[in-house]
């Protein structure tokens, strides 16, 4: 995969710098409690669903949530602690869809991280890529796979830009090739005015 045409979003770029700020450069990084700290976030597990207080910024999590679960409602739960204000309860549903619309991709960006799934040996085969993101992030198959999904339809929008600006520069190149010698004196000659007139 030719992760150069790749291109984060606003928001993976913020979660990127924050991440980098606090030296999170590998998946063992991606630590939840240590993740909480370094955010000054308070993570209380008790025997409640899930839910946080953005104002007291603490998330509270299901005691009984498997690891990968816990996981994913926290990545979710502290984008609303960091990027979210007010009480969706008291919200109008539209400004409630968009937050959870920002949260869903900021678990996406936040459990697999691009810049450390560039530098990891991914597999090529799909079938066995997407098992082996499930168990470097420690995320659901269907995020892995979901993550994965994003990133190869990135890439390939990349790719395809790169190659339609290159076809341009080829057909310019070809078009410039194409100008007569005399073309080519007239428009020296009014490149040479235009840099006289602009020195004066």
């Amino acid at each position: 995969m030719l992760f150069a045409y790749y291109q984060e979003t606003l928001l993976e770029q913020w979660i990127h710098t924050k991440y980098l700020n606090y030296g999170i450069m590998y998946p063992g990084d991606l630590d939840i409690e240590r993740i909480a700290e370094v955010f000054g976030v308070e993570l209380v597990y008790g025997p409640h669903p899930s839910f946080c207080d953005n104002e007291e910024r603490v998330i509270f999590l299901n005691q009984d949530a498997d690891q990968v679960t816990a996981r994913v409602i926290f990545f979710h739960e502290l984008c609303h602690v960091l990027r979210h204000a007010g009480d969706q309860r008291r919200m109008t549903e539209l400004f409630k869809n968009a937050q959870e619309t920002e949260a869903d991709q900021f678990v996406l960006y936040a459990a697999i991280p691009f810049y450390i799934f560039a530098k990891l040996p991914i597999p090529d085969q799909r079938n066995e890529a997407i098992p082996y993101l499930a168990e470097v992030f420690q995320v659901p198959l269907e995020l892995a796979e979901q993550r994965l999904d994003q990133i190869q339809r990135r890439v390939l929008h990349g790719s395809l830009i790169a190659a339609a600006l290159e076809a341009d520069r080829r057909q310019q190149r070809q078009a410039d090739a194409a100008w007569s010698s005399e073309t080519r004196r007239v428009l020296s000659q009014l490149e040479r005015q235009l840099g006289q007139k602009g020195g004066r």
